[in-house]
């Protein structure tokens, strides 16, 4: 240890503590530091080598601003084992070229009028299930995620992938099979051992995507350009119709593993608040717009107003993200280099290091969001004061950060707000439960909810005043 690194904290048990706390304690192990120690940041010795992590927001935000911490080391490290990648396959996706140039399609593909056809054509298909209830009379929803979780799944790859999309309804569960074993597969030990079941969606999956690619259908016009734009650099790096059907198994991935479990948190904890529930239908009244037609009224909401005109929705979701959302954040040291607190303290990150931060801390840290940081309270995002958002950078990290801020996640805030405020405006719940949160499994972000004795289920029917419309989205 070089005496300019961070301190160092050592296991209970030499050599495997750290991990073997990591995979029982799974989130909790982070928390449980921070509240021991309080330590800004710290070393963590980890088999023969070391891990550094960091707590401290300003400390975060000076890794994110540094060039010489990357990610992209994970994007191909974590992909092979994930996806069971070939060493071809994982050879061209390394060139340096071809990763900038698909880089670059995922942020220019998710900005203006590509985002906006997406977030349209995945909200039209979510806003079928709703529009399919009839006037006076309810459905039962028995498992309230899966119910958000399937309608989401086939919303969400029918706008990435077209009509001919792979990842119908009755192969949707597949891909959360897939996602429970998905951060063993990625570690790539003992994978047909250690996730069976994920090895075997993974497989099914790219069954199904091989069609898709054999039959050209990313050229339709259907399609969403980051697929169309994506497939066209793969094959011209020199990727086949299989190698295809293995590699963008990736989107909808990431497309969907986050963001559903976002809106079920928003939707239990809006439907369990009636004082937020009011000024949320309040809200999206505003920007819905109600016109006859030849088949009834159609309610037209315009999806563009959601980040200006719906202050309390927002809050609803940014404090959704904050309390549930806890993906935890990678980068790798690629030379030596230093970080700096606010009080002008470096520390030295050694080239070969893995570094990480943890929003399970971060997101409930007392001096960044008050005494009751532990708490639902959406007003803290409700006009703060400029004192309060400078000390929230780089403490709310929902989303990653940095050059590698989640570029999806306005297509997510878009599916999730449209979903949740449809069913606020429109819409009655009755025996839906708010159930308790527990860390998720190993690798994952989203906190899973604990139901105990609570049903998981509800009843869904038609708000007075609304019971006659067809709900839409401005194109």
């Amino acid at each position: 240890m070089d005496p300019l690194e961070p301190p160092l904290l050592k296991p209970r048990v030499p050599i495997f503590g750290h991990i073997i706390s990591m995979m029982t304690e799974k989130a909790g192990f982070y928390r449980r530091l921070f509240k021991e120690r309080r330590m800004p940041i710290c070393t963590l010795p980890i088999l023969n080598g070391k891990l550094y992590v960091i707590n401290s927001p300003s400390l975060i935000q000076a890794a994110l601003r540094n060039n010489d911490i990357s990610f992209d080391p994970f994007i191909i490290e974590f992909s092979k084992g994930m996806f069971g990648q070939t060493k071809r396959q994982v050879e061209i996706i390394s060139r340096e070229a071809v990763m900038k140039e698909l880089l670059e399609i995922i942020t220019s593909t998710l900005l203006g009028d590509p985002l906006h056809r997406l977030n349209v054509v995945a909200l039209e298909k979510m806003m079928g299930h709703i529009n399919a209830i009839q006037p006076n009379s309810s459905i039962a929803v028995p498992d309230s995620f899966l119910w958000i979780r399937d309608i989401m799944t086939e919303a969400t790859a029918l706008a990435i992938f077209g009509a001919k999309n792979p990842l119908t309804a009755e192969h949707g569960h597949l891909l959360w099979t897939f996602d429970k074993g998905a951060a063993l597969l990625a570690i790539d030990v003992a994978p047909g051992l250690m996730a069976r079941e994920a090895m075997a969606a993974r497989s099914e999956l790219n069954k199904l995507f091989l069609p898709y690619y054999e039959g050209r259908c990313e050229e339709r016009p259907d399609v969403s350009d980051i697929i169309r734009k994506r497939t066209a650099v793969l094959r011209g790096a020199g990727f086949n119709d299989e190698d295809l059907a293995v590699q963008e198994l990736m989107l909808p991935w990431v497309g969907s593993t986050n963001t559903i479990p976002a809106l079920f948190w928003l939707f239990v904890n809006l439907f369990s608040r009636p004082e937020y529930l009011e000024r949320v239908k309040d809200e999206m009244e505003a920007i819905t717009t109600v016109e006859n037609g030849l088949n009834g009224r159609k309610a037209m909401v315009d999806s563009t107003k959601f980040e200006k005109h719906c202050p309390v929705l927002n809050a609803c979701y940014q404090e959704t993200l904050r309390m549930y959302l806890h993906s935890v954040g990678n980068r790798r040291a690629m030379n030596d280099t230093k970080i700096q607190d606010l009080d002008g303290r470096e520390y030295l990150l050694k080239k070969g290091t893995n570094v990480q931060w943890p929003p399970g801390v971060t997101h409930f840290m007392d001096s960044v969001w008050g005494d009751d940081a532990d708490t639902y309270n959406p007003e803290r995002f409700l006009k703060p004061t400029a004192q309060e958002e400078k000390a929230r950078r780089g403490a709310l990290l929902p989303f990653g950060g940095g050059r590698h801020l989640c570029p999806g996640r306005k297509f997510a805030f878009a599916e999730i707000l449209g979903f949740a405020g449809v069913l606020a405006l429109g819409f009655e719940v009755e025996g839906l439960a708010l159930p308790e949160s527990v860390d998720p499994i190993f690798g994952s972000a989203p906190r899973q909810p604990d139901w105990g004795t609570s049903d998981h289920g509800f009843n869904l029917r038609r708000r007075p005043g609304w019971e006659d419309v067809t709900w839409t989205f401005k194109d």
